[in-house]
């Protein structure tokens, strides 16, 4: 059985271009404006242009910027158990050497709607333990960045930059309280321009520019202040464009003479990374991805799936959620019945997942696929409707892979079922939610494994391919 539709590309594809989009999924967990991470880039490399930086300082910050929120996902269940609503708000960014500034952030933050018991019971933990466990927050996003960012093959430069993102001029930022010129140059850099892009987004650039000559010295490296006042014109100018207009001079703005591609190989890693940072968003999600991803192609092997179209099929699987990113951990995490309006957000995520994914050139199909992994064969599945053969067989083992692992998963509102319940249960939808062939393929692998999840490196041998690393030479440059 084939699935002629899922063509791979053989286009070179940038690694810049394929960061550039999924950076927008970054943007959604962090509740910015779409484009934050692509204008705080290009804010970075103007900045860059002044310091007399080598090539390869440029090239390790030019990535540094567009992985700086690598970590994100990793504290939003925290942030939402610390705060008990707003789990989007970042307390990173609060100035913890104000006590004002920090009440007055915990005020406007924790449990809002909860009754004023639950309110106060919180405000009093927050005001006793919230400067620690901001701490904990910002160790637990920058190292966890840093570590990804590592593991798609990037070197210390760009990772000691995400590391130490948060770390402020006087030493007052977090998490090790280093100062001046200790924290390196990428990072000081990065922690200026993300500030100026947030504040030019939400109040125009000279407010962004009076707040940072305000905080230089404190938060910000002076001198470096002293460069970005010249720039009033060019960040009134990156907050009109587009998407699409910021993706470009992103892509144009890459230093060097040459440009990384990346092989089949690097994108897989990349794949991975990326869903490494879906997965990290709620407790109840962990290797979500990787275990629907080892699920999603042993089906497809016993459906004899197209060989050429299985690096499309895995990478719609590594993924397929990357738009739950959108989803606020106050919905994921919900212990009890969603309402109409909550159950509305949770189905848009797989359209953001499409949209995401679109913007990478030659990831259509793997947008297509990964969009209708909750579409069902009745047409009452999320988010277009579809209904029988115009959902692609490669989404319908989506589909089932995706229902099996959740079901067999804990969710905040029940345990864990045994793969025999989940079996059962899928078995009632076969042929109107499921696929019965898909769902006779599953029950066969289930009952040939032992349940343990392969490593990421194993689970994507299936058609030969090892996942390579970014440095690995299948790598190339080309001419810019």
């Amino acid at each position: 059985m084939t699935d002629r539709s899922q063509e791979s590309t053989s286009e070179s594809v940038r690694v810049s271009e394929v960061l550039a989009a999924l950076s927008f999924a970054l943007d959604l967990t962090e509740g910015q404006t779409l484009g934050h991470s692509l204008r705080t880039c290009l804010i970075g490399m103007r900045i860059s242009e002044r310091l007399g930086l080598s090539v390869g300082q440029r090239r390790d910050l030019y990535y540094a910027l567009l992985l700086k929120d690598a970590g994100c996902s990793s504290h939003a269940a925290q942030v939402f158990a610390l705060l008990g609503g707003a789990d989007r708000a970042n307390p990173s960014r609060v100035d913890w050497v104000s006590y004002l500034k920090a009440a007055r952030f915990g005020l406007s933050q924790i449990a809002p709607g909860a009754s004023w018991l639950e309110r106060a019971r919180r405000i009093a933990a927050f005001a006793r333990f919230g400067p620690r466990v901001a701490n904990e927050l910002v160790e637990t996003r920058a190292s966890r960045g840093a570590e990804i960012v590592a593991r798609l093959g990037f070197g210390a430069g760009v990772s000691n930059a995400v590391r130490a993102l948060d770390e402020h001029w006087d030493g007052s930022g977090q998490p090790k309280g280093i100062a001046g010129e200790e924290i390196p140059i990428l990072a000081r850099i990065m922690c200026l321009s993300q500030a100026l892009e947030v504040y030019t987004s939400v109040d125009g650039a000279g407010h962004a520019l009076r707040a940072a000559l305000a905080r230089g010295g404190k938060w910000f490296d002076p001198a470096l202040v002293g460069i970005a006042v010249e720039y009033e014109h060019e960040l009134n100018r990156l907050r009109s464009l587009d998407g699409a207009a910021l993706k470009g001079e992103v892509q144009n703005g890459e230093p060097g003479d040459a440009a990384l591609l990346a092989g089949p190989g690097a994108l897989d890693r990349i794949a991975l990374g990326f869903a490494e940072v879906v997965d990290a968003k709620s407790p109840f999600t962990a290797q979500h991805s990787y275990r629907m991803s080892d699920l999603a192609l042993r089906i497809a092997q016993r459906l004899g799936y197209e060989r050429s179209a299985i690096a499309t099929l895995r990478r719609a699987a590594l993924l397929h959620d990357i738009g739950k990113l959108s989803v606020p951990n106050s919905i994921l995490d919900k212990p009890g019945p969603l309402t109409t309006e909550e159950w509305e957000v949770v189905r848009l995520h797989p359209y953001y997942t499409q949209r995401v994914l679109l913007h990478i050139r030659g990831f259509k199909q793997v947008a297509s696929l990964a969009a209708a992994h909750h579409e069902r064969l009745d047409g009452r599945g999320y988010f277009r409707g579809l209904k029988g053969s115009q959902i692609a067989l490669g989404s319908q083992i989506l589909s089932t892979a995706d229902m099996f692992d959740a079901l067999t998963a804990a969710r905040p509102y029940r345990p864990a079922l045994p793969e025999e319940t989940a079996l059962r249960i899928m078995e009632r939808d076969r042929d109107t939610a499921v696929s019965g062939a898909c769902l006779d393929a599953l029950a066969n692998v289930v009952e040939s494994w032992d349940g343990a999840l392969q490593r990421p490196d194993q689970v994507f041998a299936i058609d030969g391919a090892a996942i390579a690393p970014l440095a690995d030479g299948e790598e190339q440059r080309q001419a810019a």
